[in-house]
């Protein structure tokens, strides 16, 4: 059952909870491959890198993370928080085209900004400038440097609303 989509140039990617697996079609909608995730994951999202590798968002048994995997499925590196704040519920992921990720941290109330070797960085976005909204589903258009960010008021997912927010540094 697909779950997420996300587009990268010409390709879409699939993230598909059933069979804990990524999917990626070209631009015909054909299939280029197939990335089977370790059993232990459970993927929300998930997106292409610059590199030609896959950003996923997921929970394993213990707690929430983001990892980069290769098309073999081979965890290359993850992300579960830093020493003072645990990740979140991280439902949503996007990435710049220098390997810069965007992780909705929806638990925190917070987005913050990982490197390409998923190193936080900074919280870019923090629970005050949300309004304590709960963000839910991200989209960075590079250009203009703009992040906008799905948000739920509540519990239910039908009730939110979408911010945008500069981020572009010049």
């Amino acid at each position: 059952m697909p779950l997420s989509l996300s587009v990268q140039s010409t390709r879409l990617l699939v993230t598909l909870l059933d069979a804990s697996q990524l999917m990626q079609l070209d631009a015909r909608g054909d299939e280029l491959r197939r990335v089977q995730l370790p059993h232990y994951m459970e993927p929300h999202h998930a997106v292409e890198s610059p590199t030609a590798t896959f950003i996923v968002s997921h929970r394993n048994t213990e707690q929430h993370e983001v990892s980069e995997v290769n098309a073999g499925g081979e965890v290359l590196r993850q992300f579960s928080g830093s020493r003072l704040s645990s990740l979140g519920h991280a439902p949503h992921v996007a990435v710049d085209s220098h390997g810069n990720i965007f992780v909705a941290d929806r638990d925190n109330r917070r987005i913050l900004l990982l490197d390409a070797q998923l190193k936080l960085r900074r919280v870019i976005i923090d629970e005050d400038q949300l309004h304590a909204m709960r963000p839910w589903r991200l989209c960075y258009r590079e250009q203009s440097g703009q992040l906008l960010v799905g948000y739920l008021r509540g519990v239910v997912a039908y009730h939110g609303g979408l911010a945008v927010f500069d981020v572009l540094h010049r």
